[in-house]
C-alpha cells in the first residue's frame, strides 16, 4: 500500500464583519455571558457560498462592501444540520453556535445578490449532474441555504436552551456591518490509500 495525495478544489464567498463589530460580540460574549475567550471565533464571517469544485472563471477576491443587518433579524442555532430546531441530540455547549438571519431580513437581499455572482459559474462540468444552485438551494453540501455566521466554538458551555442567549444578543448590538467581500479559491492536498502490484 502506499499514500497517494489527491489534490481538491474548494470556493469559499464569505462577507467579514468589520472589526469594530467583532470585538463588540467578543465583549457582550465575555463580559455579560461568562463564555471563555478561547471558545469565541476570531474571524467573524457570513459565509454566502461553499463548492468543493474548481469553478471556471472563479478567482480569488477581496474587495470592499457595506451590508448593514440588524441585530434583531438573527436567531441563535446549533452549527449542525437541522441546528435551527432544539434536539434532545444536539447539545450547543459541546459544538459550534452562532446565528442565521431569517427570511425577513431586510439584508437578505442585498446578501444574496453577492451569492447570485457565484451562482452563474455554476456550469455544467462543474455540477456533474447536480441541480444547479439556488438562493435557496445549494447543489453542493447542505442542501438549503441560508446565511449564517458562526460565534462560538464547541466547548463554549452555554446553556441548552440558546433563546435567552439570542433575546440577549438581540437587544445589547444593535446593528452589525460586514464590510468587505471575499472569495477564496483553496487548494487542499490529502493523502490517500492507494493499492501498490
Amino acid at each position: 500500500m502506499e499514500r497517494r495525495k489527491k489534490h481538491t478544489t474548494e470556493v469559499w464567498a464569505q462577507l467579514t464583519l468589520a472589526e469594530d463589530d467583532s470585538s463588540r460580540i467578543r465583549d457582550f460574549l465575555t463580559r455579560e455571558c461568562g463564555i471563555p475567550p478561547n471558545r469565541i471565533v476570531h474571524r467573524m464571517h457570513l459565509t454566502v457560498y461553499h463548492a468543493r469544485r474548481n469553478m471556471p472563471g472563479v478567482v480569488t477576491t477581496s474587495e470592499a462592501a457595506r451590508v448593514v443587518l440588524a441585530a434583531h433579524e438573527t436567531r441563535f442555532m446549533v452549527m449542525a444540520p437541522g441546528g435551527e430546531n432544539p434536539r434532545p441530540t444536539l447539545t450547543p455547549a459541546n459544538l459550534s453556535v452562532g446565528i442565521r438571519i431569517h427570511k425577513q431580513s431586510e439584508a437578505l437581499k442585498q446578501i444574496l445578490s453577492f451569492r447570485d455572482r457565484l451562482l452563474k459559474h455554476e456550469l455544467p462540468s462543474v455540477l456533474g449532474g447536480r441541480r444547479p444552485s439556488t438562493r435557496r438551494r445549494s447543489a453542493f453540501g447542505a442542501r438549503h441555504f441560508q446565511p449564517h455566521m458562526t460565534l462560538l466554538l464547541p466547548g463554549n458551555a452555554v446553556d441548552r436552551d440558546l433563546r435567552p442567549l439570542g433575546a440577549h444578543f438581540r437587544t445589547a448590538l444593535g446593528h452589525l456591518t460586514f464590510d468587505r467581500f471575499i472569495i477564496d479559491v483553496v487548494q487542499r492536498t490529502t493523502r490517500k490509500l492507494a493499492e501498490t502490484r
